[in-house]
This record gives structure tokens, sequence and C-alpha cells, in this order.
């Protein structure tokens, strides 16, 4: 090669990645700039940087460090080498062997096994009858400690799930959710805080856990037990006392501080109201009946109210108290606990036909706060046929923006008419046109809204099923743990932290900003990790996977954060503690 050109054109990658990194850091050349310069993607110039920075921190000089070509050596301490030497002695199999160190927190692969038994001398074991495998007896079940606050000490302890919800502690210390908790009055008992009560239950719905029976998954996490101040978190039996001694009113109390913990989020004063109808599938039920749309008929079931803030996606308010006579009433009841807890009523509340009555818009659009209603008119036989008799002039065709679709055009008739128990008129919007065999009725009380901004509304009303449906498959809305109504809005209550907490930070994750739940967990959450504690320090080494480097670009992922309710401070890295 030229000596010319040695620099502009590196030949091998180390060159290539060396260069890049000098012209983002050095010259100040533009990432998008550097990549393109050196044919790097967007995605893994970011991983190398995170991987140089990393390099850096923990003191090795990248780039320039001599590689030794060959498999890595693989160092396993000689305790448990001896154990397992001991259980295949007693013929433990591979994965007997495992099973009894995962009992103890030593999470061993079974190749790492496999490769100490073969480096001993050890043959295979011979195909064993089932009599000789139950001859092995291993322990058939081990008791797991009781759980009570945690005593920092310096020690280490791995989990191999647990460790996504450990990333949301900085986020908890910043936004002032602990405070907020505190605050509410929640019940505690002589060996577990209320703040360390509920946090328990929140590990557990980051987690995405079905049922609180299924405690064998987790009931031995020390992972999960930190992240509520505990050495584990309490059994099933403890969780499911517990949460019948909870409230509506400590409910609405924290429903109240989330409301103004996530203001920044939801300053535009738009919401979507929808029902969901949280089934009970035991035989005794004595709840009512309640319409399941995506079953097509009535069920028994609890009815909850739930209130998503369209422009973020976040949830404002949930409520499972509701019953056959005050289901007209539930809108009210949301604006009166909007004023309450922001001191200001919502401006734009968006809702189906059933959601409530004619009497009640009247009694919105009458109130003294000014607020804008958008809903469906139940479409009759009469509004049908009157169709027939707009002139054909008094349409005007509008675009909806949609990413995919045969239909991105729609006929609209704008104009004024009255409803029934309803003073005054309202402004009816009437679509064809939009891919539905029927026309669809919008009315509001809002005169001066583009037309299209109404129909881009409403549209956008409609993902709120699929916000409900997400919420369904993660937080388990549609397997409640009792028929018990406390317990399910207890329940509910924490799904609407734990989804506006995930919102948040996808909202910090570039490229995934609009993944569900479900995504954002099983890319970035749902991991082990290694937690070290020396004193008032813990570090949390997360096991590397391919979406880590993005994770670390959360801001507090970067920088060591105080646990005021701990009093520790945690920090995070990748790779495991020496």
């Amino acid at each position: 090669m030229d000596p010319a050109t040695f620099f502009s054109h590196p030949a091998c990658t180390a060159q290539r990645h060396y260069e890049a990194m000098r012209a983002f850091y050095h010259e100040g050349l533009p990432a998008a700039e550097a990549a393109k310069k050196f044919a790097l993607s967007p995605i893994y110039f970011k991983k190398l940087r995170f991987e140089f920075a990393q390099a850096l921190r923990d003191g090795v000089l990248p780039f320039f460090t001599e590689k030794k070509p060959g498999p890595k050596e693989h160092h396993t301490d000689e305790e448990v080498v001896q154990q397992i030497v001991a259980l295949r002695k007693r013929n433990f199999s591979i994965a007997d062997i495992k099973s009894v160190l995962d009992a103890d927190q030593c999470f061993v692969s079974l190749d790492t096994i496999d490769r100490i038994l073969k480096s001993e001398g050890f043959a295979p074991l011979p195909k064993r009858t089932r009599q000789q495998r139950l001859a092995v007896n291993p322990p058939e079940k081990f008791s797991a400690p009781l759980s009570e606050s945690l005593r920092a000490s310096d020690e280490q302890f791995l989990t191999e799930t647990g460790a996504g919800p450990l990333v949301f502690l900085p986020l908890l210390e910043q936004l002032g959710i602990v405070r907020a908790i505190a605050d509410c009055g929640f019940p505690a008992t002589s060996q577990i805080s209320d703040v360390q009560s509920v946090l328990a239950f929140l590990a557990l719905k980051l987690m995405g856990g079905q049922r609180w029976s299924h405690d064998s998954r987790w009931n031995m996490d020390r992972a999960l037990g930190f992240f509520a101040g505990l050495n584990v978190l309490p059994k099933s039996t403890t969780l499911s006392t517990y949460s019948y001694r909870v409230t509506r009113q400590e409910n609405r109390c924290l429903l109240e501080r989330l409301s103004q913990i996530f203001q920044d989020e939801m300053e535009d004063g738009e919401f979507n109201l929808d029902f969901k109808a949280i089934p009970h599938w035991g035989d005794d039920s004595v709840l009512e009946r309640n319409w399941s749309g995506s079953r097509s008929k009535a069920i028994k079931s609890l009815l909850a109210l739930i209130v998503q803030q369209p422009a973020t996606e976040q949830l404002a308010y949930t409520n499972a108290e509701i019953k056959h006579r005050d289901q007209a009433e539930a809108v009210l009841d949301f604006i009166d606990f909007w004023k309450q807890g922001r001191g200001k009523a919502p401006k734009l509340l968006i809702f189906d036909s059933k959601f409530t009555t004619y009497q009640q818009l009247n009694q919105i659009n009458l109130g003294p706060d000014n607020i804008k209603f958008l809903t469906l008119r139940r479409r009759g036989k009469k509004q049908l046929e009157s169709i027939a008799a707009i002139p054909n002039d008094q349409w005007q065709k509008i675009s909806l923006q949609r990413a995919k679709g045969k239909y991105q055009g729609v006929r609209v008739h704008d104009a004024r008419t009255t409803l029934r128990h309803y003073e005054g008129d309202v402004r009816e919007v009437i679509l064809t046109d939009h891919g539905r065999e029927k026309p669809t009725f919008l009315i509001t009380n809002d005169f001066d809204m583009p037309v299209r901004d109404i129909v881009h509304k409403y549209a956008r009303r409609w993902l709120v099923e699929q916000e409900i449906a997400e919420q369904i498959m993660f937080f388990q809305l549609n397997h409640p743990s009792s028929s018990i109504v406390v317990k399910v809005d207890f329940d509910l209550t924490l799904s609407l932290l734990a989804h506006n907490l995930y919102r948040i930070v996808a909202k910090h994750l570039s490229g995934f900003e609009q993944c569900t739940v479900d995504t954002i967990h099983r890319k970035f959450l749902e991991n082990g990790a290694r937690i070290s504690i020396e004193g008032n320090s813990v570090t949390v080494y997360l096991k590397k996977k391919t979406h880590l480097p993005i994770l670390f670009e959360l801001p507090w992922m970067k920088k060591t954060t105080r646990l005021s309710w701990m009093k520790v401070n945690i920090q995070y890295a990748s790779g495991t503690a020496s």
C-alpha cells in the first residue's frame, strides 16, 4: 500500500475501528458521518463507542492490546469443582448436578459441568433404569428463607432472570416514586414496611409474572428481594393476604401522586377512556356480567376503567370498582380525580358510544370547566336514512395519515345536530369510504377544531384497545388473582405504574420508542446479573446481551445513583464481577 493512503484507507478491521473513534472523538466528526466514512452501520458504531468507553473505564488500552489466539481459559471456583465431583460420585447426572447448584444460587452451565467432569476423569453415566434414577434421591424441595429487611454486608449473589427490575431503581429515585408510596398509607407488617411491601408487588409486575402463586420462580431470587430492600420477596400467601388489606382510598391516593409525578408527560390534557371486562374463572363467581368484545358475549367479570394519554401512551387512571349502576358516572369520577390531583380539569375526553349517556355528556358540556368530548353517536335507522338526503357538494374528502392500509382517504360531512336529553347543538361528523360497511357518526362539543383533527384524534383513540391488549398479555389482566375487587384494583394500580415506567425507558431507547412492553422486556431487561455489595456501594454486573450497549445509553445507567430509601449507591456495568 502507498504510505500516503495508509491512514485514509485502513486495511484491517482494528485500524478501521481506531480511525472511526479518532474521527469522532478527536476530530469532532458527527457519528453518522464517521460511521459512513469507515463503512460501519450506525448501530454497530454506537456499540463500538460503548465498548471503547468501557475499555477506558476498565483501564484497558484498546486497539493496541495484543490478542491471544485460541480458546478462552475457563476458571471455576475450586469449591464448585469439588461439589460437582462429590455429586457425580453419588451418581448424579449433569442435569441433577445443575439443579442442586442452582438451588444454592450457584449458576453453572451444563457445558461447564460436563467439561469439569471430563477433566476430572469421569466417564459418562451409563443409561440408567427408572429405579436407578430414583435411587439418586436429590433434595425434593429447598426451603426459601423468610423475607426480612436487607442487612447490607459485603457479599455477591447471582440472578439468572431477575436483573430487569434493578434497572428501574434509579428511575424510582429520580421520579420520587418511593416517597409517593410512603405518603399513601399502605399497610405494613412487623417485619416488612409499607414501601417494601408495595415494591415487592412492583418487582413481580415489572417481571411480567402470571400468578403470585407461581412463587417457585422467584422466592429464592436475591436480586428481586434487593429491589424491594429485602433479602428475598415475600411468599405467595403473604402477598395474597396483604392485598386484602389495601383499600381503594390508598390506591386512589397513589394514582393522584403518580398523576403529579408524570405531569410533564401529560400536559396536553387529552385522554382516551375505555372499559375492560376482566374475567373471573371461578365456578362460584358472584360478579356481574359485562360485555367482552374479545369474546362477543357477556361474561362474569370485573369492569375496569382504563384511561390512557394518547400522546405518550402512558396510563393516567384505573378503577376496578365499576358497577352497572354507576357505569355512566365513571367519566365524571375521572374528571373529579384529575381536578383533585392536578388542580385543573382535562381538556378533551375521547370514548366510544356506550361509555356514558347523553345526560352525562350534557352535564360535561354545561360544567364550568369547558371540557370537550369526542365520541361516537349511536347509529340508528334514522341516521342511516338521513345520509341519502345530504347533497354531494356538502361532503369533503380528507386524507388520513396511515403508515399502511388500503383506505387513505375518507369522505366526511360536518354539520350541527341535536341529541335527546342534551341541551343545545352538538357537532356531528359523518365518515364514509373509510373501510367499514356502515358510516361512522362522530359527535363533539368542540366547534372550533378542524374536521381533519377530529377524525385523526378518534382514529388514534382506537389504539387504546391495542394498549389494553398489551397489558392483558404482559401484565396478565385476564388472570386476576381473585374475584375480590380490592385485590384486582390494587393489581391494576401497580400495572399502571409498571406500564408507565416501561414507557419512560422505551422513550430513551433509540429506535425502540414504539415497541411494546413485552418487546422491551425481552430484548433489554430479561437478563441475568451478578450483584456485588461493598459497604454502601452496589454494582450490578449485567450479563452480556445483544442490545445491552443500547440499554447503557439510558441516562441513569451511566452514573452512580444514591437510593435514599436503602441508603446505598448503585451503579451498573457489563460483564461479571471479579
